[in-house]
């Protein structure tokens, strides 16, 4: 029964339209997961590590609550380079402050978890909206892209900075350049038209154009 159901709700699925959104829900989500992960490392073993989560969640849920309200007169590929961009600095932010046995302040590193946090609630909501106009299966990529953040982040995390033995600076400084990949995903691989049923009216018209 729910095989049948999955193979319904993937006929006919572009497998463009499924990569650029299982990439969209993945690497929205995994800074969040990296950050997390980094939590102790970032703040040192004095200071709760809530703190971090709290500048991890915070923003985001306030970003959710209020952006709705007008994010729609944003044109969507602005707002993927304004999200990649405030992911990447987020945590080149992060990653360049000095640790916090070597002077470096705690209140910078968690200025860029807000910035990345910030990213995170607005592609979210998004993302989200443009399925809309891809179908149902792009929103089960979405989901599944999603879920796998939480184990490709704390994952990639603990390999770099155990098995490869990266120091954690270098961890998060590679994973800034991460948002790239959002940018590949929607200029690159998303098709420049929505392919399925719900997509006939023009994005163009609805929600300021994902042309490309």
């Amino acid at each position: 029964m729910w095989g049948a159901r999955v193979r319904a709700l993937f006929e006919g699925a572009d497998l463009r339209i499924c990569s650029a959104f299982w990439l969209f829900g993945l690497i929205n989500n995994v800074l969040y997961v990296i950050i997390l992960s980094a939590a102790l490392d970032l703040i040192g073993p004095d200071i709760p590590k809530g703190v971090v989560l709290l500048a991890d969640v915070i923003p985001s849920f306030v970003t959710k609550l209020c952006a709705p309200y007008f994010i729609h007169t944003v044109p969507y590929p602005i707002r993927v380079i304004l999200f990649s961009l405030l992911s990447a600095w987020g945590m080149l932010l992060i990653a360049l402050t000095p640790s916090y046995v070597d002077g470096g302040t705690i209140s910078t590193k968690l200025a860029g978890v807000v910035l990345a946090s910030l990213s995170s609630g607005g592609g979210e909501l998004s993302f989200l909206g443009l399925t809309h106009f891809f179908g149902p299966s792009s929103l089960a990529a979405w989901g599944s892209g999603t879920g796998g953040a939480g184990l490709v982040g704390a994952g990639a995390y603990s390999l770099a900075t155990t098995t490869f033995g990266m120091s954690v600076q270098r961890s998060l400084f590679v994973s800034a350049f991460l948002p790239i990949i959002m940018l590949v995903s929607f200029f690159v691989i998303l098709p420049r038209r929505p392919s399925s049923r719900s997509a006939r009216v023009s994005v163009v018209e609805e929600e300021g154009g994902i042309e490309h």
